[in-house]
């Protein structure tokens, strides 16, 4: 997803994240106060290299849900637990290539879930406005972690029995 959603320059930006999350160390125990209290710079001294990868993957993941991809990105690299390098990395990101990344996401989500679900099929054969509108909400709301329309289909059948919930308690 990093070069996908990045560019060139986000791969090695990311790549070289990691460099820098190991050379953080070193700045942690120089400023260790600094790093005990979470704010600032300090924050991403407590992040081990994979953890700053991890979360900067979970941020790109959670922008290609959003409504405005190119703006979460943005906001993303104001986290200060994130190294310098990832910071720039999503700040670099070619927002084209974000844009066509995040449809491309919801394209694969919503075919995976028409394929997995006979039941959304029919919605979206039955009410095709109706359905999209649902979807774009699941879409936004629920993290795309489901590789294959089984999968798909689950997720989507627990957030509608979820939303429908709190309806049938009253």
């Amino acid at each position: 997803m990093t070069r996908a959603a990045g560019g060139r320059s986000a791969g090695r930006a990311a790549r070289g994240g990691a460099a820098e999350a190991r050379g953080g160390a070193a700045e942690a125990r120089g400023g260790a106060a600094e790093a005990r209290g979470g704010a600032g710079e300090g924050a991403a001294a407590r992040l081990t290299g994979a953890q700053a990868h991890a979360r900067y993957e979970a941020l790109v993941a959670r922008a290609m849900t959003a409504e405005d991809p190119v703006a979460a990105l943005r906001a993303a690299a104001e986290d200060p637990a994130l190294p310098p390098t990832l910071r720039r990395a999503l700040l670099d990101a070619d927002e084209d290539g974000v844009r066509m990344s995040a449809l491309l996401v919801a394209r694969l989500r919503f075919e995976r879930l028409l394929r997995g679900s006979p039941e959304a099929e029919a919605w979206f054969d039955r009410d095709p406005a109706e359905f999209s509108a649902a979807f774009r909400r699941y879409h936004a709301e629920v993290p795309p972690t489901a590789f294959f329309p089984p999968g798909e289909a689950r997720l989507f059948r627990r957030w509608i029995e979820a939303r429908s919930a709190p309806a049938r308690a009253r």
